[in-house]
């Protein structure tokens, strides 16, 4: 049975990393739907190629190897980067940006590769069942029909001057967000830290600092890693997300966390650029991963010289009508004062008037995946009822393949 036309499961094969990512979570179709376990003997002969098929997406397959690791020419760019005034960088990056054209795959703001996969696999796969409809395990906790995750990266200590007063902005609309701090870079207020952690804020390591180094080589990786972990362990944070989201799969998955959010699901601006083409979360080996979904700030107000509204908006709006997960990516350092902030504002009203949207903290998103993805549904014959089993099932709900505009 084809999967779907535009995908070569043979080219797949080949462009596979040299080890598996996700050794521990599942990334198959039918996982990421959690269909009835009545179903599964019978679609079993797809569920690994779907396996196989997502992850050509999610572990961004569809690259070469070299594109799939930082440019070299950006250790050039450290080297200097320090002794270029901040203005002057931006106009660099912007002209840098305008110089490398477009890219056909993954497209920007909103690839729907992943998504038509996932709808065109539980199709073939009801008309194999014979079925029309079907129960499922709802994505969100509690029947939630969509996810927001605020997350936020601490450049510098301007930043970290401004994180009160976006802090204070997101409680008066009922949010709670997570801040990423490069851990060797400046001086952190750890008093500040825990007196928002203290109001339910969450933090996060977002590497050590903003020079290339920890993906640069595998040298650089085995002497920074054990010192990244050790700083992350000391101060509780439990989450990751690479400096300037410079990225390698296979090394990521193996840091002591428990989720990252280094990838995106579709970011051409990037110095690393290319995309999951996911706006939900998946297992990268022993970590979930989420990636944000909202581009970010940054690349909208200094990179494309655009109003982050005019993307922001009608990127959540696509993600909310899928039931995916908004998961944002916006620095204090650029939106945390003057028209930024009240740019930021705008979205978070916004934001706020999603109806039955979870807002969640990056960990209450892992934890949930997690749990969800150990869930069984199973239906009772007789009355077609169906029942879930698993850790944290008491907050799962089962719906209606037909109720999930994913689905359709």
């Amino acid at each position: 049975m084809a999967l779907s036309a535009t995908i070569d499961l043979a080219s797949i094969s080949s462009a596979r990393c040299d080890e598996p990512l996700a050794d521990i979570g599942h990334n198959d179709a039918f996982s990421f739907w959690k269909l009835p376990q009545e179903w599964e003997s019978s679609l079993a002969s797809t569920i690994a190629e779907s396996e196989a098929a997502a992850e050509h997406y999610l572990f961004e397959e569809y690259l070469s190897r070299e594109d799939r690791r930082p440019p070299s020419t950006m250790q050039a760019y450290y080297r200097i980067k320090s002794l270029i005034p901040a203005a002057v960088r931006h106009r660099l990056n912007s002209a840098a940006i305008k110089m490398r054209g477009n890219r056909e795959f993954p497209r920007w703001p909103c690839e729907s590769a992943l998504v038509d996969f996932w709808r065109d696999w539980l199709h073939i796969s009801l008309r194999t069942l014979n079925a029309s409809d079907g129960w499922h395990i709802g994505f969100w906790p509690d029947g939630m029909k969509c996810c927001i995750v605020l997350t936020h990266d601490v450049e510098g200590p301007p930043g970290m001057r401004r994180m009160q007063q976006m802090a204070d902005l997101e409680e008066h609309y009922n949010f709670r967000s997570a801040w990423n701090l490069p851990l060797a870079q400046y001086a952190i207020d750890w008093n500040l830290i825990d007196r928002l952690r203290k109001r339910g804020f969450e933090f996060g390591a977002h590497g050590l600092c903003h020079d290339g180094r920890l993906f640069r080589s595998e040298s650089d990786f085995s002497e920074l890693a054990p010192v990244l972990q050790q700083l992350a362990q000391t101060h509780g944070l439990n989450g990751f997300r690479a400096p300037s989201t410079l990225r390698r799969a296979e090394w990521i998955s193996k840091l002591a966390f428990d989720f990252d959010c280094s990838f995106s699901d579709s970011d051409p601006y990037e110095p690393q650029p290319g995309g999951t083409c996911s706006v939900f979360p998946f297992f990268l080996a022993n970590l979930v991963e989420l990636p944000y979904t909202l581009p970010q700030d940054h690349t909208l107000i200094h990179l494309l010289r655009r109003s982050p509204m005019q993307i922001w908006a009608p990127k959540a709006r696509w993600i909310e009508s899928l039931g995916g997960m908004i998961l944002t990516l916006v620095h204090p350092d650029y939106c945390g004062a003057g028209p930024n902030l009240k740019q930021y504002e705008i979205l978070l009203k916004q934001l706020n008037e999603f109806q039955s949207a979870w807002r969640a903290l990056p960990s209450e998103v892992s934890a949930w995946w997690r749990h969800r993805d150990q869930m069984k549904l199973t239906i009772d014959p007789g009355s077609n009822r169906p029942s879930i089993e698993g850790p944290g099932s008491e907050r799962a709900v089962a719906r209606m393949l037909s109720s999930e505009a994913l689905a359709r």
